[in-house]
């Protein structure tokens, strides 16, 4: 077997028993998908700047929808009014509507998006699917 090769034996078994494992055990998948989802939700409100009043980061709000283990969806998003704005830039005009110049977004939640997948994911996957493992009955 060449270097780039990847040998991979009992994938179809270890897929099926994960697959039965979340339809089994929703309230397992959903606990942990949603303690990964805090930690995203964390680092989103690391990075949001203060701003003047510090509500811009008190307007982190999440969801989790698709309670049967194929369709469970964490979803993240920022309720302030102006978060949009910010983050992705906007244009300024004067009260009489002339374009006076641009605010170049800060792109804080991008930012946070990719520190989270760089340091947090990959372990928190691998500790869900232990777990899950470990509840189908597996080693």
């Amino acid at each position: 077997m060449s270097r780039g090769d990847l040998d991979v034996r009992g994938i179809d078994e270890l897929s099926g028993k994960l697959l039965s494992a979340i339809e089994e055990f929703p309230g397992t998948a959903e606990k942990g998908l949603v303690t990964i989802g805090n930690k995203l939700k964390k680092e989103c409100v690391n990075q949001t700047p203060k701003g003047s009043t510090g509500k811009l980061k008190k307007g982190w709000k999440h969801k989790v929808t698709g309670y049967n283990g194929s369709e469970l969806t964490y979803e993240l998003t920022n309720k302030h009014p102006v978060h949009h704005l910010l983050n992705n830039g906007h244009v300024k005009k004067t009260p009489g509507g002339r374009t006076a110049g641009y605010y170049e977004g800060q792109h804080y939640t991008e930012k946070a998006v990719k520190l989270f997948e760089s340091q947090d994911l990959q372990p928190g996957l691998e500790k869900l699917t232990k777990k899950l493992i470990k509840k189908a009955g597996g080693p």
